[in-house]
């Protein structure tokens, strides 16, 4: 008898491990980021270990980066789809999806990832991007420091210095700032950019300091112009049907550590990234850095003036309020970059 009380309880105590094994889960977490790249490395594994360590086992968040589940311009796609559970993404790569997000690529703008993630957050929390998050269940907002140049073999520093060079794209926005400068923009996704360059499809790129850490830049680029010309923002994005489907717990972790938890964190440890990023090419033999004068940005300023004008304009078109959006990250963006 007491050899079978003690078969019952040592397969009820089996049984219990299935089911608890059976009741983790997986999440996928896409990056077309490098492993090794900062984003990956220290932004995305960093909040993944953040959510399963608050989870304990009931939520397990796995990266999968490079590109493996999906080029950089089909990570929503592969979110909606299901391919992924969850994926960080440039909005800009998604073309008219997110059209009042790109608020914060509009020219000298932001300087710091704290004030665009800051002013992005805000603004989803305030109604503003509600139309256009749809669909998906939104984790987290941030942008990047602000983008300056940097260049192959060709220093710019006057707008004129642009004309005819070869340049890269990062999203809309950004195209129309590098054609009313001159420039020839090119396409090409982040991860390209250093072939790019290094086989003269690219004369340069705009960028932050913390992306030519991440893909290695400095050993394409020679000259670094300090503009703040444009941004980017990006999103941690996850599928909706996904996030409904998860137990209290899993939920309850990736809240926590979504909205301004997750923005605020982000763009601390990216701003941070970015002081360390200028060091290093500063200290690195055959670089460059130059800081556009006041009269220069004067002259930039001027040049890309109807761009604001356009985007209001695009945006009234479409029915939304470009303009409250506008106003209201200024207001956020004034208080934590002057």
């Amino acid at each position: 008898m007491i050899k079978k009380k003690l078969i019952g309880f040592l397969l009820g105590v089996f049984s219990l491990g299935l089911v608890s094994s059976a009741s983790a889960t997986e999440l996928k977490l896409a990056t077309f980021e490098p492993p090794k790249a900062f984003i990956a490395s220290q932004i995305l594994g960093a909040w993944a270990e953040r959510v399963n360590k608050c989870a304990n086992g009931k939520v397990t968040v796995k990266m999968y980066a490079g590109g493996v589940l999906g080029s950089p311009p089909k990570q929503y796609d592969i979110v909606t789809k299901g391919v992924a559970d969850i994926s960080w993404t440039v909005l800009g790569y998604i073309g008219g999806q997110f059209p009042l997000s790109s608020v914060i690529e509009l020219p000298f703008l932001t300087r710091t990832s704290k004030a665009g993630s800051k002013a992005l957050n805000t603004l989803y929390d305030e109604g503003y991007l509600d139309k256009e998050m749809s669909g998906i269940h939104l984790i987290g907002l941030h942008s990047n420091p602000a983008y300056q140049f940097h260049m192959k073999n060709k220093k710019v520093m006057d707008p004129s210095d642009l004309k005819g060079l070869k340049m890269r794209v990062p999203s809309k926005i950004a195209g129309t700032i590098l054609k009313k400068l001159g420039a020839t923009g090119v396409k090409v996704p982040a991860p390209g950019t250093y072939e790019a360059l290094n086989k003269g499809v690219l004369d340069g790129t705009p960028f932050p300091y913390t992306a030519v850490g991440s893909f290695k830049l400095f050993e394409v680029t020679k000259y670094h112009t300090e503009v703040n010309i444009t941004n980017a923002t990006f999103g941690l994005i996850m599928n909706e049907k996904k996030y409904k489907s998860l137990d209290p717990v899993g939920r309850k972790c990736i809240d926590n550590n979504s909205g301004h938890a997750f923005g605020d964190w982000a763009a601390h440890k990216i701003d941070t990234q970015n002081a360390k990023m200028k060091k290093v090419v500063a200290g690195t033999p055959g670089h460059e850095i130059a800081v556009a004068s006041s009269s220069v940005i004067s002259k930039y300023k001027r040049i890309l003036k109807p761009i604001e004008k356009d985007w209001l304009a695009e945006m009234k078109g479409k029915g939304l309020d470009g303009a409250g959006v506008l106003k209201r990250a200024r207001q956020i963006i004034k208080k934590i970059d002057g």
